[in-house]
């Protein structure tokens, strides 16, 4: 590593370490005897404003209290403002902290392969200043499945992200959150995932000007298209959305969109990402739109089908 990318780095570190919090949260288990006892989670989260924080869904899920801690070891309470469970996204509230430095939030439309990443976290539940590690970007568009549903378009990482950094920031080279770390793959080394920060974008739009996420469903399950699949498969283009899976009665099955087809523009915008088209829907969504014109490949030819939702 040269020294000009290793200075990069500390100064990055340096402006973000305040912005970044722990999180302690408060969950009543009951027992076969109806006896409730209070158990304690850990996770991570950071300031976007001064006094709202990103952190993931499965970290607040539950909870009956909620508390953050600052890298000072200063403890404040908080307040659950909204999740959404599909992007594994929460938005909490806390006051009376003061002067607070927001994080930077980028584009994770521009992120390639093989980017440096810095994920930032409080792991395990070590207090004091969060720690940092550095890795790449593994792969970009996964699909995982969690103990809370499936989770498509993720950020595939091979920085170091233990339990307690969840709800952490992600961020490239230029100190830009470009994605929130949710998950990790138990009894596998360097596999991490983080929550693209575009989609986290529109979760915190919504829990901010509905106090809910209202989203659109297509009803599909896809993936990211890329070259050597469709080689594989023999599929006549090589970039867009591949149908992995229909729901019944969905609007995407009512307009007769089948598993196979690869989905590569929705009205006239060219797709390359499962997470384009939920961020497309969202937005036109909000706007009021309910028509959706979406150009698929079926075999060796084209359709434009028009979807309701």
């Amino acid at each position: 590593m040269s020294r000009d990318i290793e200075s990069r780095i500390i100064d990055i570190v340096e402006g973000i370490r305040s912005s970044v919090v722990s999180i302690i949260t408060t969950r009543l288990m009951v027992d076969e005897w109806l006896n409730a006892t209070p158990m304690k989670g850990l996770g991570t989260g950071f300031f976007i404003d001064d006094k709202h924080i990103i952190t993931a869904n499965h970290v607040v899920q539950g909870a009956t209290e909620l508390s953050v801690v600052t890298p000072d070891g200063e403890e404040y309470e908080a307040e659950l403002l909204g999740t959404d469970p599909e992007f594994d996204t929460a938005l909490i509230r806390t006051r009376g902290i003061g002067s607070v430095k927001p994080v930077r939030l980028g584009d994770s439309d521009k992120l390639r392969v093989g980017q440096m990443v810095l994920a930032v976290g409080y792991p395990l539940g070590l207090l004091g200043e969060p720690t940092v590690t550095l890795g790449v970007i593994s792969a970009i568009g996964r699909s995982i499945r969690t103990p809370v549903g499936i989770l498509e378009g993720l950020i595939q990482t091979d920085a170091a992200i233990n339990p307690g950094n969840s709800g952490g920031p992600l961020l490239n080279l230029d100190g830009e959150v470009i994605g929130v770390n949710t998950a990790i793959i138990a009894g596998a080394q360097g596999i991490g995932f983080a929550i693209p920060i575009n989609l986290v974008k529109l979760s915190v739009e919504e829990i901010l000007r509905f106090g809910r996420v209202i989203r659109p469903r297509l009803g599909i399950y896809g993936v990211d298209l890329n070259k050597p699949m469709a080689k594989y498969f023999r599929l006549p283009v090589d970039r867009g959305i591949l149908v992995a899976g229909v729901i019944p009665g969905s609007p995407a099955d009512d307009a007769g969109i089948r598993q196979g087809d690869v989905i590569t523009a929705i009205d006239n915008e060219e797709l390359t990402s499962i997470v384009q088209l939920k961020v497309h829907l969202a937005k036109k969504f909000m706007e009021g739109n309910r028509l959706f014109n979406l150009t698929i490949v079926r075999g060796r030819t084209r359709y434009r089908v028009r979807v309701e939702i």
